[in-house]
């Protein structure tokens, strides 16, 4: 109890140095925990469970979704080929191709293969009417919450215009970020209008062992027809299409380890001149019996407090913004949210917690190490 008071009188002795220090603190912590955020996000979008049995089939040496154009017909062929569970044609439309942290991503798909392949649920709405309604959409749960749709609602984006049928959730991460819709609907929308082409085939295996042959199999069954495909299992499907995302993390982790020692500096330089201040007080300390631990002991507990606390105020406004703002980036039709954990609350934590007492180390030796009668002369 003597120590918390302590702590707190000389942390109210210069209020508005504290209040900077952790206001500080706390926006460094702020960017630390978004970085570590995104990257939650992308190992998220990378686990789906369905990724080791399904085969993407894309055009060859196609820089963008809008950019492969299969003929539908190539479903039919790919579905005889021997181990192919199931094939999904899907038409897809994007508004950017590259990173963007507003990516509308539409994906058009035959209703009721789309609803037996892909394993959504309708969590509000009717799926049924979407399988009726030629230019009815289900629009994935991260997605709604971002833009605010609702069921029953037009959305407009462009030349294309869908009825909100339902809203859907999925084990699938990266689904939850687009717009269902009726493949010939989509092939006949303004920006896309391409009757008879779709931009890829997802396929299902029986065994994901053999994913790999199979996609040979594919790539070799079209090598020399006028569109030929480039196969690979979903799962680098998904990391060459976060690729973007990925060197924008790294670039971020660097401002991340940055904020860090943004945090030493800060705790350190505020810590450093409180002690200064109190170099009298300390050896009246030491003369009334106080060991030397006791004096170090107080100067690193005063940086934890700071760091602390700055930490605690960063952690709550990066909760608030992911949990309310919806922040998220996409690239090549591929949606990332930023997501938070009882683990990177902890982290966050942990890492305050390092930098405090890392940042109140040196003052508290020189405080401690002070002889006693030098200590009591200083003005």
């Amino acid at each position: 109890m003597k120590l918390a008071s302590l702590v707190r009188k000389n942390l109210t002795r210069r209020p508005m140095r504290t209040v900077l220090t952790v206001f500080g603190v706390a926006s460094a912590m702020l960017l630390f925990v978004l970085v570590e955020s995104l990257s939650a996000g992308l190992d998220r979008a990378l686990s789906g469970s369905e990724a080791a049995r399904t085969l993407v089939v894309y055009r060859q040496n196609r820089y963008c979704p809008q950019t492969s154009f299969l003929p539908e017909w190539y479903g039919e062929r790919i579905a005889k080929l021997d181990g192919v569970a199931s094939v999904l044609p899907v038409k897809v439309y994007l508004n950017n191709c590259r990173a963007s942290l507003d990516l509308v991503a539409f994906q058009g798909a035959p209703a009721d293969r789309l609803l037996a392949t892909r394993g959504i649920a309708v969590t509000d709405g009717d799926a049924q009417r979407f399988v009726r309604e030629k230019d009815a959409a289900l629009v994935g749960r991260a997605f709604a919450e971002r833009k605010g749709v609702t069921v029953g609602e037009n959305f407009r984006f462009g030349n294309i215009q869908v009825k909100v049928a339902g809203i859907f959730e999925s084990d699938e991460p990266v689904e939850e970020g687009v717009i269902l819709t009726h493949l010939e609907f989509l092939q006949r929308a303004g920006p896309v209008n391409k009757l008879g082409t779709v931009t890829q085939f997802e396929v299902k295996v029986d065994d994901a062992g053999r994913a790999e042959s199979i996609a040979r199999e594919i790539d070799e069954l079209f090598r020399t027809a006028e569109q030929p495909t480039d196969t690979r299992a979903k799962i680098l499907f998904l990391q060459s299409a976060t690729r973007d995302l990925s060197e924008i993390l790294g670039f971020a982790r660097v401002l991340g380890f940055a904020c860090v020692l943004v945090v030493l500096v800060l705790v350190g330089n505020t810590v450093l001149m409180s002690v200064q201040e109190r170099v009298k007080e300390f050896g009246v300390f030491r003369t009334l019996g106080y060991r030397a631990t006791h004096v170090a002991g107080l100067v690193v507990v005063e940086a934890l407090a700071l760091a602390l606390s700055g930490g605690a105020l960063g952690l709550t406004i990066a909760w608030l913004v992911v949990r309310f703002a919806r922040v998220s980036i996409g690239a090549e039709g591929v949606t990332v949210e930023f997501a938070t954990s009882p683990t990177l609350v902890l982290l966050g934590f942990g890492v305050a917690a390092a930098c405090g007492v890392a940042a109140g180390l040196i003052p508290a030796i020189r405080s401690a190490r002070a002889p006693i009668v030098v200590s009591l002369r200083s003005a």
